[in-house]
């Protein structure tokens, strides 16, 4: 039997969640979640229950920040949850992301930037590498050794 959630109510969601996940059963669980989201119902305790949140967007964007923090003379900020297509737009506005978390590095020789969108909750995650505003790269959630190795490399090209 399967359940139409749009007919539950956001507690009757909560309660629903709370089983799915003593359960073990992520992949309805997730499912909720986003129903949650859909509604403007889901908190960051709900949001923990994906894989891909604001937390684990954090842990993975740690090492470029990092990077970042390192290089001399950075007039950008090292390390944001709050990207241009989050804030200071509507939820309704198609440029709209759930997730823009960046990494910058700006000097008189480079401007840099290490971006993770997530258009939607319950979405993965994309990766992009802009250097002077364009985009070089664009990496999933496998391919972040990779993409670490070239921020490292933008990194070494921008310090000064």
């Amino acid at each position: 039997m399967e359940i139409d959630y749009s007919k539950l109510t956001p507690q009757e969601l909560k309660t629903l969640l709370t089983n799915l996940l003593t359960r073990g059963n992520l992949a309805i669980a997730t499912a909720v979640v986003i129903e949650l989201d859909r509604r403007g119902a889901a908190t960051r305790r709900e949001y923990r229950t994906l894989k891909w949140n604001q937390e684990s967007v954090c842990v993975a964007m740690k090492p470029f920040s990092d990077i970042a923090a390192a290089v001399n003379g950075n007039r950008r900020t090292s390390y944001t949850e709050a990207g241009g297509k989050k804030i200071g737009r509507k939820r309704n506005d198609p440029d709209w992301f759930w997730i823009d978390t960046y990494s910058a590095i700006k000097t008189p020789l480079i401007n840099a930037e290490f971006v993770c969108y997530i258009k939607q909750a319950g979405e993965e995650p994309e990766f992009q590498l802009h250097i002077n505003g364009e985009n070089v790269r664009t990496y999933n959630a496998d391919q972040l050794d990779e993409a670490l190795a070239d921020w490292r490399a933008t990194a070494a090209q921008a310090n000064i």
